[in-house]
């Protein structure tokens, strides 16, 4: 795999991004949430808590009204004041007892014990010696100056009881010498005890006790477990009014929370599982996990159709510049799309086109220049033969002694000489010296009909121009400016710079050129088919030119009938190398 291809690194970018996003969103939500949720869940076990004290203060207030009413009760308070050697119906005061028991469904038994000895309970079954350690305990409570209105202590089985009883003891007070008199015990209805305490933690599967101000565990549930361990590891539950703690019971991840009874100051403690105070949370938990799992999912979907859209174009760009790289002209990318992609693409096809356009027009030149060469040696009529023949002629000629002859000779020996190089370009200098020797051959044919004048500035002797450039000028002077003249014709040849270009003119005082055929030749570049030497032309010239200096180069006639005929050739100033 490419993993420095760009697609790649778009695909990474992209998802890793999204990734970032997406976890710290989830992150952010599931904790704020879940705090939140598990706050609310803690929240409605505390409350769960203080409901199940609140029922327990109701009873107890109940219980406390009850005692309040029988303390005031003259059959009571008559039985308590009596000497120990009277008798009180204890069948009236038993069924006045039990009277009140059958009112109060709190209620299992209500006993009372005076200091007198006196004995009365709604539960015939019970005996003073069942009473006789609690009524003595709260009588060194009172005597300590510790009792209170309202005593409760867990009072334990006897012979007559299966089960241990909470009960309550309510001090009863002579009203003028403020001594005790007396104690009502009022026992607790164990059902409504067991269905109060331990209806809750069945149902949600906790634990839970009951602990004094002492630290007694009064219950607890199960009752096969023991619970002090607990107290021992989390002391604070019996100093703290209320206290919500985190922690492991057994090793199990706990929730423990503690109210205390505003009457008696008893200890609720409830032992929870961290699992069904968390089981909301762990739902929203699982759906954030889906959440989050289905979200990286359609960023990793998205991430890899967004880099596919955004790759494809780029990966057929490359395709085809490999295509190309190959030699494969004609190829070409076809985008989809009306973005800047699509617009890329466009322009890809319509570099190709130009390049191809201008690989077709580099051919065409170079055929042209081809051709041009082979018109021009064409035009030579093979100058090695020529040459050799030419050079036996003048070593006739000057064995015989005919030297105009061999002057001749001499002369275009020397033009084919130059002609015959190899070399498209030459200096002014060299291209002057040639037209010289054509010129001076001319004269042997023309005679003294025309003058010829060569004016050439000094510092452009040295410039590089095309070669065989001027000749075919001064030909045509003298074939087609000069055809019906017998004297007087001049043909004058100058240099000079004009701006940043060479200028080459050749001036003649000939017949001139008529409008139509000046301009035939100044912007179609064709001669009329009358003209001799057509093949080496005015359309020949400009054309090398051209190739060989490019659109600088440029040739211009000046003409009127009768008037002669004036050609500019201009160059770009180059020097040889």
């Amino acid at each position: 795999m490419h993993f420095n291809k760009v697609s790649y690194k778009i695909f990474l970018g992209m998802f890793s991004l999204s990734s970032m996003i997406l976890i710290i969103m989830t992150v952010l939500v599931k904790t704020s949430y879940t705090d939140s949720l598990k706050r609310n869940e803690i929240n409605f076990h505390v409350k769960a808590t203080s409901r199940t004290k609140y029922q327990f203060d109701f009873i107890l207030d109940v219980i406390n009204t009850a005692a309040q009413d029988m303390s005031a009760s003259p059959d009571i308070n008559t039985a308590l004041d009596a000497a120990p050697q009277q008798e009180v119906s204890g069948f009236a005061l038993n069924s006045f007892l039990r009277n009140m028991q059958e009112i109060q469904p709190f209620l299992g038994d209500i006993t009372l014990v005076g200091t007198n000895g006196c004995f009365y309970s709604s539960n015939l079954t019970l005996k003073p010696e069942d009473f006789k350690e609690l009524f003595a305990a709260y009588v060194k409570v009172f005597e300590k100056g510790e009792g209170r209105d309202f005593y409760v202590q867990l009072r334990h089985g006897t012979p007559n009881q299966y089960k241990d009883v909470l009960t309550g003891v309510w001090p009863i007070f002579d009203t003028k010498t403020q001594t005790l008199k007396g104690e009502i015990f009022l026992g607790l209805n164990y059902k409504v005890f067991q269905e109060l305490f331990i209806l809750s933690p069945i149902t949600n599967n906790e634990k839970s006790m009951i602990v004094d101000t002492k630290g007694t565990i009064i219950f607890h549930y199960p009752a096969y477990e023991s619970f002090e361990l607990i107290l021992r590891e989390y002391p604070e539950l019996l100093h703290a009014n209320e206290a919500i703690i985190e922690g492991k019971i057994a090793r199990v991840s706990s929730i423990i929370v503690s109210e205390t009874s505003a009457i008696l100051g008893w200890k609720f403690i409830r032992i929870i599982d961290a699992k069904n105070v968390m089981t909301d949370t762990r739902k929203m938990q699982v759906y954030f996990n889906v959440v989050f799992i289905l979200s990286v999912l359609l960023s990793l979907i998205f991430s890899i159709y967004m880099t596919r859209v955004l790759t494809k174009p780029l990966g057929q760009l490359f395709d085809g510049c490999k295509r190309i790289e190959q030699g494969d002209m004609a190829s070409r990318v076809h985008i989809r799309s009306s973005d800047e992609m699509g617009k890329l693409g466009n322009t890809f096809n319509m570099m190709l086109d130009q390049i191809n356009a201008n690989f077709d027009q580099e051919r065409i030149e170079q055929r042209r220049k081809a051709e041009l060469r082979l018109e021009v040696l064409q035009a030579q009529i093979n100058p090695h033969f020529l040459y050799n023949t030419l050079d036996s002629i003048k070593f006739l000629a000057q064995f015989q002694e005919v030297h105009n002859v061999a002057s001749m000779c001499s002369l275009l020996i020397n033009l084919l000489k130059y002609n015959l190089s190899s070399f498209a370009l030459a200096t002014l200098r060299e291209e002057t010296e040639s037209l010289r020797n054509y010129v001076d051959l001319q004269k042997y044919r023309y005679g003294d009909i025309f003058e010829f004048t060569c004016i050439i500035e000094k510092d452009s002797e040295n410039c590089v121009v095309s070669r065989f450039i001027l000749q075919p000028l001064v030909e045509n002077s003298l074939i087609h400016g000069f055809n019906d003249l017998e004297s007087g014709g001049e043909i004058v040849v100058r240099s000079f710079f004009e701006r940043d270009r060479l200028c080459l003119e050749v001036k003649d005082n000939g017949s001139g050129m008529d409008k139509e055929t000046l301009e035939a030749i100044n912007h179609l570049g064709i001669l009329k088919a009358k003209q001799h030497h057509k093949s080496i032309g005015i359309n020949n010239i400009r054309e090398r030119i051209r190739l060989q200096f490019g659109e600088k180069a440029t040739v211009s006639y000046e003409s009127a009938e009768g008037r002669g005929t004036r050609v500019k050739l201009y160059f770009p100033i180059m020097w040889p190398p």
